[in-house]
């Protein structure tokens, strides 16, 4: 070994074992190695001395930490940075697979689909980055690896890091960053000013590679590269690959361009366009997307309220001209979120914001400054901000009636349907005791509402209020959400399964249509989710991979024609993986949330000190993992192929997780104190509520806990720890809406487990809201969430003994959970922090907070439901950690998208 690795060997001891070089690059030599703190793998890189020597180890670690909080599927993360006897050095996980120049090198070509997915894949973790404020500088082959066939970005943000620590003395390095064959134009020639662009010219040329074995430039030298890259335009991808689709020659084209306005203002946007059939590089006019910069989030409001004032006006001069019309541009643009709001992306909500049927006001739900509830603010597309709309505080799933004039939405808290008017005033309660299900109501333009129920009925209710009317029954046709009544009111498009239980296997979605007049149901697409009609004759739907497609229908005849074709994905997906996307038909305008469709995520362990260890690594849709009291097994929620929310187990042995419960909708489990047994909340009886307990091998099918009223929406299942009862939330049956107080508030009840009466019993029931019941080990107190302030609070309070409440949390407070008799967990809202009260209870209780660390990183479960779990020994936290782009900081709006849907019908039909 050499004396250069054996001093790396010494420096390094006390944390990683090195075992091998893996290879050299220009900046770095790589090395296997062992961490010997978590005992895994990983893989060591460590500047050249030369150039660490010009660097210097503070500035070099401090630029580094802006790629330490990049997660993301596609991007290799940073586990780990620092100075060791003068080497820097960063490590990253070692995972086996090739880079993209070592399968090139093997087979010298990509297929075209192989190809463009694997830039897409790239394009999305650039975007990510990008918005972010990262760029990598130094995308090539040999820094995009292919593990398991996906795409993984490596050393990302490196070169920014390097850059920026050597303060413009990268000269005296005699290195050089980015390599000549992908370096960008505006690289090439040293430009100060190197924006998200040039990342996107550089993975262009990689595909450009990939596709026909060659960067766009070659040449005998590094200089002779340059010197082409400033002043010759590449040949087009089809003259050396004829089987390259025109619409991904075009991309390429315009990635390639030499000004960087020239080309796509996003990586997002050239991977749409890799997949977009009718891109032809122009016919779209994009207003660029801002950086996370406060003067960057005000350029584009300005920008997008000239836009959509322009369109506004151009619509109008359409109307009243009497001359032949040009087809309109799709205009898109950012409507960022002000920093004071932070927009309801909860899973469990349907859509968080829509757009007015004539695309001029956007409604969205958002948390103000540290308020525990979110409120409806309206901003008018022509205005730069928005106003809050009292009255609306708990709303979610908002819907707009046909006119624009009112807004109608559904209150978390005892899910009655209210509505207020666009131009302000009072709340109005359209259904006391609507009992809603999934997804948000629908107007009708004959003034009509219809919504799912929660037992999975669909009902109409009028506008105005008045007795509802079931039209279908849901035990009879199966499961039903996402109700859209399409004009005439005559028809209604639905969501689930078509075929009677007695007629189907499995519930498997599909798109169907209902004739409410002849009650007749007509099945539309398969695996189709959520609907919107486009005058003009176009069907869009929604699929669980996180698409739309479009396709031809006639209203008359409830008839699908015609192949569907793919018209936009990119977008988050909500309740029953359904696109969050809200379409204003009348105007063709659009609103969506871009990001990935699925929520991956990992489960950690974190101790008191904020320590993570990670304990399942394969990315999933985990929720609500609970911890079993042997700490072999991990509860979690997740959704099944159907996108419906199950209890699945974990096994920590095997790292195998097992689907547990697969009738109804089935979430927010525990464990028994033994472990023998998981008691959960389901909808599997006549769609209903109720907590079930089932054996945790699954070896049987199980029963219904207890009896006594239904529950509306309840609450998680937690067990005392002498195993004697079991503790639930819910507003009980004939109070939701209407309770003995009249506001349909939630209770926390008592199921006993031993003896002959097994009746469930309220143990705290007051005129407030009371969720998450947790009982201490010792069995004498209980803990909740309670509204009796303005905001949500962390109470105490004797279990099944007289006694008062008492007040724990300070400020906003949620999710409690006891670490032992007298310590109690739970996440302060206002501050986003883990906090543990002590607790000294006597004559008079005496509590000492200490706050634990940031709880932002982690998957929260809010106040309906204690998103985290705790040890049995008190020590750490189990949590689930968000690694793919779960939420977007900026919607999209999309005016015109409806011609944007005729031109790539039209462009699908045209095809031989």
């Amino acid at each position: 070994m050499t004396l250069v690795n054996d001093r790396l060997t010494s420096a390094l001891a006390d944390r990683y074992r090195i075992e091998r070089e893996l290879g050299a690059g220009g900046m770095a030599t790589v090395y296997l190695a062992q961490d010997l703190k978590h005992d895994r793998k990983v893989a060591i890189k460590v500047l050249k001395p030369e150039l660490a020597a010009v660097l210097g180890a503070e500035r070099f670690i401090v630029e580094i930490k802006t790629t330490a909080s990049l997660q993301h599927p596609h991007i290799l993360p940073l586990f780990d940075s620092g100075e060791a006897d003068g080497f820097l050095y960063y490590v990253m996980p070692y995972i086996q697979g090739e880079t993209i120049r070592e399968k090139l090198n093997r087979e010298t070509q990509f297929g075209v689909d192989e190809g463009v997915r694997i830039a897409r894949e790239v394009a999305d973790a650039l975007d990510y980055a990008h918005r972010h404020g990262v760029i990598h500088r130094d995308i090539k082959p040999e820094n995009l690896l292919l593990h398991d066939g996906r795409a993984m970005v490596m050393d990302f943000g490196i070169a920014l890091a390097v850059s920026a620590a050597a303060g413009g003395r990268m000269t005296e390095t005699g290195l050089s960053l980015g390599t000549p064959h992908y370096m960008s134009p505006e690289q090439a020639t040293a430009e100060r000013e190197i924006t998200a662009r040039s990342d996107i010219y550089s993975l262009a040329s990689v595909l450009y590679e990939m596709l026909t074995g060659d960067p766009p430039f070659t040449a005998s030298s590094a200089q002779a590269v340059i010197m082409k890259i400033i002043t010759e335009q590449p040949a087009p991808v089809t003259t050396r690959r004829k089987s390259v689709p025109t619409n991904v020659a075009a991309a390429l084209a315009k990635a390639l361009e030499k000004l960087p306005a020239d080309r796509f203002s996003s990586a997002a946007e050239f991977a749409r366009a890799l997949v977009d059939p009718a891109f032809s590089g122009a016919g779209t006019i994009v207003a660029p997307i801002a950086g996370p910069s406060r003067t960057g989030r005000r350029r584009v409001e300005l920008i997008a309220a000239a836009i959509v004032s322009l369109a506004i006006g151009a619509a109008t001069s359409a109307a009243v001209s009497r001359q032949k019309s040009l087809p309109l541009d799709v205009v898109r643009f950012a409507a960022p979120m002000p920093a004071s709001q932070r927009l309801n992306n909860n899973p469990s909500v349907d859509m968080p914001l829509i757009l007015s049927p004539d695309g001029k006001d956007l409604a969205y739900v958002a948390y103000d400054s540290n308020a525990s509830v979110g409120r409806i603010h309206l901003r008018h597309l022509d205005q730069l901000t928005a106003v809050s709309l009292p009255g609306t505080d708990d709303a979610i799933d908002p819907f707009f009636s046909p006119d624009g004039k009112w807004i109608g939405f559904i209150t978390q808290r005892d899910y009655t349907i209210r509505k207020i008017p666009v131009s302000g005033g009072p709340v109005s309660i359209v259904a006391n005791s609507a009992r809603i299900a999934v997804g948000a109501p629908s107007w009708g333009d004959d003034n009509s509402i219809l919504y799912v129920s929660v037992p999975g009925d669909l009902v109409r209710i009028g506008s105005a209020g008045a007795s509802p009317e079931t039209l279908l029954v849901g035990k009879t046709f199966g499961s039903i959400a996402a109700p859209r009544a399409l004009p005439g009111s005559r028809v209604a498009l639905l969501t689930g399964c078509s075929k009677p239980p007695g007629q189907r296997s499995t519930c498997d979605p599909e798109l169907f249509a209902l004739d409410i007049r002849k009650r007749k149901v007509t099945p539309l697409v398969d695996g189709g989710r959520r609907g919107w009609y486009l005058p003009g004759g176009h069907l869009v739907f929604g699929t669980a991979n996180g698409a739309l497609y479009g396709v031809s229908f006639d209203l008359d005849k409830l008839k699908v024609t015609g192949t569907p074709v793919a018209v936009l994905d990119g977008f988050m997906t909500g309740q029953a993986r359904s696109a969050r996307v809200s379409i204003a038909a009348q105007s063709g305008a659009m609103v969506y949330l871009p990001g990935s469709p699925s929520s991956d995520a990992v489960i950690v362990q974190v101790d008191r000190n904020g320590r993570e260890q990670v304990i399942v690594a394969k990315p999933g849709e985990y929720a609500v993992p609970r911890l079993s009291p042997d700490a072999r097994r991990i509860l979690v929620e997740m959704p099944d192929d159907r996108g419906t929310r199950q209890v699945w187990v974990h096994d920590r042995s095997s790292a195998t997780t097992t689907q547990l419960t697969f009738d109804g909708q089935n979430n927010r489990a525990g464990w028994s104190p033994d472990g023998g047994r998981v008691t959960f909340s389901t909808s599997r009886i006549e769609g209903k509520s109720y907590i079930w307990s089932m054996p945790s091998d699954g070896s049987e099918k199980g029963e219904r806990v207890g009896s006594g009223p239904e529950l509306a929406n309840s609450g998680p299942a937690t067990w005392t720890r002498d195993g004697k009862w079991i503790i639930t939330d819910g507003a009980p049956d004939g109070q939701n809406g209407a309770d003995r107080n009249g506001a349909g508030q939630e209770d926390i009840f008592a199921i006993p487990t031993v003896g002959t009466t097994r009746t469930m019993r309220p143990v705290v029931a007051t005129a407030a809201n009371e969720q998450i019941g947790e009982v201490s080990p010792d069995g004498k107190w209980i803990a909740y969430v309670a509204d009796h302030g303005a905001n949500y609070q962390v109470y105490v309070q004797p279990f099944l003994q007289p006694g008062g409440r008492i007040l724990v949390s300070l400020g906003t407070g949620s999710e409690p959970a006891w670490a032992s008799n007298d310590e109690l967990t739970y996440v302060n809202a206002d501050a986003d922090s883990m906090v543990i009260a002590h607790l000294q209870f006597g004559p008079t209780t005496t509590i000492n907070r200490t706050t634990l660390f940031d709880s932002r990183p982690y998957q929260m479960g809010g106040t309906s439901v204690r998103g985290y779990d705790v040890s049995r020994d008190g020590k750490s936290f189990l949590f689930v950690r968000p690694v793919g782009r779960r939420t977007a900081a900026e919607p999209i709006i999309v005016l015109n998208w409806r011609e944007e849907v005729r031109r790539l019908m039209t462009a699908a039909a045209a095809k031989p």
